[in-house]
């Protein structure tokens, strides 16, 4: 193991931090008619999260006095900031919503609306993706991307995912498909957080380093002399190397774990090494 190459990358680390093809790309969550207060400040708190900062708050259901109560605050734990800069946006005609609504999404370069439904692919309104599948665009310059979440009774309406340009709908249990606002929320900001940003195993001071594919070689060569040296039935020989190599490929190890390993593997292809020369000269006397 190479201890300067160690001490160079932990001096080199960077915490979990957006990809720069993605440093483009300004989120706003917004939430269409809520109507739980205690679902928007928890929506608040799950965009601290994932450190997306912006939210609207269109046409609630829920009074206005509630929705920055002391109770929703509670639900928004450190997301308060966010909960606090929200633009809240009440109508008194409810005949404009829809008008409102798209008058507020032109705002936007890039719409994406949520849906529980579209299971049966019967509504074409309704064809969706996965979060996962999302493809997010790459843009040199500055691209506003909305992102829509209905009311916890019934979603979005036909109308308004009409005028969004994608649709996600989470896959859920075929028995009780609906979610909780703020955790359809959390679910499709967590699959964004994934996508945009560069993700790293553990954080501060003594930060995770994952073992490179060069250290890896040396463990699975000493992995092949003990199994050798073991004498395996040569039809298993092979099987057994590689189910060894499998699992730790699996388990992406850090350099402190296969530093461990490796010196454990090596004391035991030493005393193997020692008992085996000691029986040959046992079998020369």
């Amino acid at each position: 193991m190479n201890k300067k190459k160690n001490k160079n990358e932990i001096e080199n680390f960077q915490e979990t931090h957006i990809m720069n093809e993605y440093k483009n790309l300004l989120f706003t969550i917004i939430l269409v008619q809520p109507e739980n207060a205690g679902n928007i400040g928890a929506v608040a708190r799950i965009m601290e999260n994932f450190n997306f900062k912006n939210l609207i708050i269109f046409n609630p259901i829920e009074r206005g006095n509630k929705i920055l109560s002391y109770e929703t605050q509670g639900f928004a734990m450190h997301g308060k900031d966010i909960l606090f800069n929200a633009k809240i946006i009440e109508l008194k005609n409810q005949d404009n919503h829809l008008s409102e609504l798209k008058k507020l999404l032109e705002g936007f370069d890039y719409i994406i609306a949520t849906t529980a439904k579209g299971k049966n692919y019967s509504n074409i309104r309704r064809l969706a993706v996965f979060p996962e599948n999302l493809n997010l665009p790459i843009s040199e310059k500055s691209l506003k991307i909305a992102i829509l979440f209905g009311k916890e009774s019934r979603g979005l309406t036909n109308e308004q995912i009409s005028l969004a340009d994608i649709i996600l709908r989470i896959p859920t249990s075929t028995k009780y498909s609906a979610l909780n606002l703020s955790h359809a929320c959390g679910i499709v900001l967590y699959e964004m957080f994934k996508k945009i940003n560069f993700l790293t195993i553990g954080r501060g001071e003594n930060p995770v380093l994952l073992a490179d594919k060069k250290d890896r070689q040396i463990l699975y060569k000493i992995m092949k002399n003990i199994i050798e040296t073991l004498k395996i039935r040569s039809y298993k020989e092979e099987n057994v190397f590689y189910a060894f190599k499998n699992i730790f490929g699996r388990s992406m190890m850090s350099t402190k774990e296969l530093s461990l390993i490796l010196g454990l593997f090596s004391k035991v292809n030493s005393i193997l090494e020692n008992l085996n020369l000691y029986e040959n000269k046992k079998t020369i006397k």
